[in-house]
Order: C-alpha cells, then sequence, then structure tokens
C-alpha cells in the first residue's frame, strides 16, 4: 500500500512538473513567435513609408558621389580588400578575382590574402593567384602566420597592422564574390558621413537549389538579412557586421580596440562595440553580395555551432559593460533583453526543448494538454512570415521547420557551452565550401560525402518517433502523431546523414542546369544624395 501510495504521488509529481514545464515553454514560446511577428510588421511599416515618401532608411545617409576612376583616379580614398581563409581550397582563387575585378583605381586598392592554409595544395593555388594579379598591376600580397592564435579574429587583427595609409577596409569571406561595383556602391556613404562605421550589404546565394538542406538555409537567411537586420538598421536599433561583405572606417576599428578573439562571434563583438562606442552603421539592401551555402551537414553542424554559441558568451561577457554604458535605456534593454535574450537564447530552448521534447511527453501523459493555438496555429503563423521573404518559400516552410528543430541539438547544445564556458565554446571549425558556384573555365566542384552516424540525432528520432506512434495507437492524439511522426523521420536523417550533399536527400531541387545570376556591369551610382535630418 505504501509502495503504491508512493508511486503515484511521484507520478502525480511529474504531471504537475510536466504541467508547470509546459506552461512556461509556450509562454517562451509567445515570447520568441511576438518578436519575429513585431519585425514583419515593422518590416511593412518602413516598407509603406519608403513608398509614400520616396525615400528609403539609406537615403537618409549622404552618398558623396565619386569622380570618373578614369579622369580623377587620384581622388578615391585608398582602400583595402581583407580576404581571410583557411584551407579553402575550391573557392580560395575565385576570391582573389573578385576582390582584384573591382571598379577601383589600381594606384587606391590594396588587396592582403590572410591565407591561415596548412595545405600546400591550397597555399600553392593562392600562391599561383595573387603572382597573376600582381604581373597584371594589382597591389596585392598574402601574409602568413605561423600559428592560428585567434583564428579569423587574430588573422585580421594583424593585418590591420600592415594596411597603412588606407582609410576603409572591405572584407570578404573566400566563397563570397562581389559584383565589380561593390566598393562604389558602399564607400561613399562611409565618405560622406562621417559617424558610420561600417556598411553591411545583403547576402545573396548561388546554390540554395542544391540540396533541402541548402534550401532551408537560404529560408532563414533571407529573413535575417531581408527582414530583422534591414528593420533593425531602419529603427537605428543594433544590427551586427555579418563578418563579411561590408567594409569597415579603419578608424572605427582602430577607436574600438580592434579584433578581439575572445567569442567565435568576432564580427558581432566589433559591431557591438562600435554601436555602444557611439558609432553608426548602414545596411544596403540593394546591393548584395553572392556567397555559397554549405551543403556538407558536417560543415553546417559546425557553422550552426560557432554561430550560437558565440553571441550566448558574447552576451555574458558584455552584459555589465552594455549595461553601464551611455547608451540610452531601451537600447540597452533591446540589446541585452531582445537581441540577446530572445533571439540568440531562448529561440533555442523552444525549437528543441517545447517541440521535441515537451510535446512528445504530453503525448506519453494524458493528463496533460497543449493549447491547440500554441502547437499550431501561432507556428503556422511565424514559419508563413518568415517563409515569405524567399520567393515560393511557403512550398518548403514545413521543410524549413523540421529542419529548425532538428538543428536544435546542435545549437542548444552550442547555448549550454557558450554559457557555462565548456570546452567546445572556443571550437572554431572553418566552414567547408565545395565550390559549386565556381563558374570558371577549368574548375570542377568538389564532391564529398561524409559516412557519419549521429548519435543524438537517433536518440531524439526513436524517442520522437515512439511517442508519434503511442499518440496514434494509444491515445489517438492524430494532430500531434502526424507533427511528430515527421520530426523523428527528419531527426532520423541527419542521424545518417541523409541530408549532405551527395547523400539520398541531398540531390537538386531543381533540373540542375540553373544559371548563376549573371555579373552585372557597374551601374549607375545614384545622384540624388540626402543629408541626415
Amino acid at each position: 500500500m505504501l509502495f503504491t501510495y508512493m508511486t503515484y504521488s511521484a507520478y502525480e509529481l511529474y504531471v504537475a512538473l510536466l504541467d508547470a514545464l509546459i506552461s512556461v515553454a509556450v509562454a517562451l514560446s509567445v515570447v520568441v513567435s511576438l518578436d519575429r511577428v513585431f519585425h514583419v510588421m515593422k518590416y511593412m511599416q518602413l516598407k509603406t513609408r519608403s513608398r509614400v515618401t520616396g525615400r528609403k532608411p539609406e537615403d537618409y545617409y549622404q552618398f558623396s558621389q565619386l569622380p570618373d576612376s578614369g579622369v580623377c583616379g587620384d581622388l578615391y580614398p585608398r582602400c583595402a580588400i581583407q580576404l581571410p581563409m583557411f584551407n579553402e581550397r575550391a573557392v580560395c582563387q575565385a576570391a582573389i578575382d573578385s576582390a582584384c575585378e573591382q571598379t577601383w583605381p589600381k594606384g587606391r586598392l590594396f588587396v592582403q590574402v590572410l591565407d591561415d592554409s596548412t595545405d600546400k595544395g591550397t597555399r600553392d593555388l593562392v600562391d599561383d593567384k595573387v603572382l597573376e594579379w600582381k604581373e597584371r598591376g594589382v597591389e596585392i600580397e598574402v601574409r602568413r602566420r605561423t600559428n592560428r592564435a585567434g583564428y579569423k579574429a587574430g588573422a585580421l587583427h594583424e593585418g590591420v597592422k600592415f594596411l597603412g595609409d588606407c582609410e576603409y577596409i572591405a572584407i570578404f569571406d573566400a566563397d563570397f564574390k562581389p559584383e565589380p561595383d561593390f566598393l562604389q556602391r558602399t564607400v561613399p556613404y562611409l565618405v560622406g558621413n562621417p559617424e558610420i562605421g561600417y556598411v553591411q550589404t545583403r547576402w545573396v546565394f548561388t546554390n540554395p537549389e542544391e540540396s533541402y538542406l541548402t534550401k532551408a538555409q537560404e529560408l532563414s537567411l533571407n529573413y535575417h538579412c531581408k527582414c530583422e537586420q534591414w528593420v533593425h538598421f531602419g529603427t537605428g536599433s543594433f544590427f551586427n557586421f555579418n563578418g563579411t561583405a561590408g567594409v569597415w572606417r579603419k578608424k572605427c576599428i582602430d577607436s574600438i580596440g580592434g579584433w578581439n578573439s575572445r567569442t567565435t562571434v568576432e564580427d558581432m563583438d566589433l559591431s557591438l562595440r562600435s554601436y555602444v562606442g557611439g558609432w553608426r552603421a548602414i545596411f544596403l539592401e540593394d546591393t548584395t553580395c553572392l556567397n555559397e551555402l554549405p551543403a556538407s551537414f558536417f560543415a553546417y553542424r559546425k557553422q550552426q555551432h560557432r554561430w550560437t554559441c558565440g553571441p550566448v558568451q558574447l552576451w555574458r561577457k558584455t552584459a555589465y559593460y552594455i549595461w553601464r554604458s551611455n547608451l540610452p535605456l531601451h537600447r540597452k534593454v533591446d540589446i541585452l533583453f531582445c537581441y540577446f535574450g530572445i533571439r540568440k537564447f531562448a529561440t533555442h530552448w523552444v525549437s528543441l526543448g517545447f517541440f521535441c521534447m515537451l510535446v512528445p511527453l504530453s503525448t506519453f501523459t494524458p493528463e496533460v494538454s497543449i493549447p491547440l493555438w500554441a502547437l499550431v496555429h501561432l507556428p503556422v503563423v511565424v514559419t508563413l512570415s518568415t517563409a515569405a521573404f524567399t520567393p515560393n518559400g511557403w512550398v518548403h516552410s514545413i521543410l524549413y521547420v523540421l529542419f529548425e528543430n532538428a538543428m536544435g541539438i546542435v545549437k542548444l547544445g552550442a547555448v549550454i557551452a557558450g554559457m557555462l564556458d565548456l570546452k567546445g565554446a572556443q571550437e572554431w571549425v572553418v566552414t567547408t565550401k565545395l565550390g559549386s558556384s565556381d563558374v570558371r573555365p577549368g574548375t570542377t566542384p568538389v564532391v564529398t560525402r561524409n559516412c557519419r552516424l549521429y548519435a543524438g540525432e537517433m536518440g531524439m528520432s526513436a524517442f520522437v518517433l515512439a511517442a508519434a506512434f503511442y499518440g496514434v495507437f494509444t491515445v489517438n492524439r492524430w494532430t500531434f502523431s502526424i507533427f511528430l511522426f515527421l520530426q523523428g523521420m527528419v531527426f532520423f536523417a541527419f542521424g545518417l546523414n541523409m541530408v549532405d550533399c551527395g547523400g539520398l536527400l541531398g540531390g537538386r531541387l531543381d533540373s540542375g542546369d540553373s544559371k548563376l545570376p549573371a555579373k552585372k556591369a557597374v551601374s549607375q551610382m545614384p545622384k540624388r544624395t540626402f543629408s541626415v535630418p
């Protein structure tokens, strides 16, 4: 009798605890969802205002028209382009080509290749391409370090010391391919507005149709670039430099202490310090830069670990510094609570903790219920709002949600590592790109297939699928079970690496003969300029 009573009491305690956790998770999900919906509504408001007034957010800043480079090239400011890279054999030469093809007077442009490669083949490719452009009259150099201290941040910090009289620094990762007029479209904003520390451009992608994995990434990044960053710029809020496809004022970098390798998001660290230090930034929605999405699942996991862990590290290390800064109170709250607390921390707990753990547990526990609006209606609104920033994105919206949830194991682990400063928090693995977007003669994309088994994803697959079958055959919860079955199968596909390039689900989504966007000719620069009101 005593044993039965104790068992019954323990079960009641479990039910009460589960019910409490679900209530907290639902509340957290509502906060995360409202933040997403707020961004979309603010986007619509800013777009409407732009159409009515004929002025985009960047039009409130001075665009200093540059003279004809062929006649008055000496009047151009001296600019540097930094190309940090590490063993990126498939894309290193294309990156150097894109940098050296900029329509900027040769005497006013300096290209600096920061090559930390340990692979001899990659180093030889870099050296060959640098020599080629030197012979064509471009001022270009390769700088190599004896160690990788600080990783990318360390390389950039070291490189800045050798930029001499360069006033502005454009930075491109090895897989980015800027248009020839990139500097013509960005540097004039820095010339005309001394309070601007950096200009960030929008990412566009060369290979979103390469696989289901790259398509899911496109939906996520399009929302981030087209909506989130643009809205933050339009409202005067903080938005971070993306680490590439942007131009910095060298004076700004020097004034805030330069690059810092204390986290794995050196770009966010630098831009946050510039914002707190009084500098402002511009986001150019209409100036884009092509880049390649990782088609390797292993590379994508490492990238997402770095992108998720780093912001949490930075939040922990800079919270006091931000709170004691001279920023207005509402800006401090926006950065600490909204930017870091909701978008960089709470989101990952909702994806895995709520949808992939508490929902399956509720299926095994009929005494606990989850409101249908929290499980279906609200997520549908948020998902469609996110997908709206990608052409025909709604077609892949279910795929996007399932993939994002399945990545929750990696992301939540990264959040915990960042909060507790665990060993993996400082892990830096360069995101491998396969060169699938390189259409230069004589180049062949690298095709790789990793035979890996991911135990965490396989375990989650077994758990979620068990809940799905239990819901159908025992408690008749079809609404939950359909979602759980699909989610469990995606975990299974991730666990067996089926989404990797060359895997069962790693094939192209199109016919395979789609063409990359053609390089545009140097377009006419805007003639109308506006000063800051």
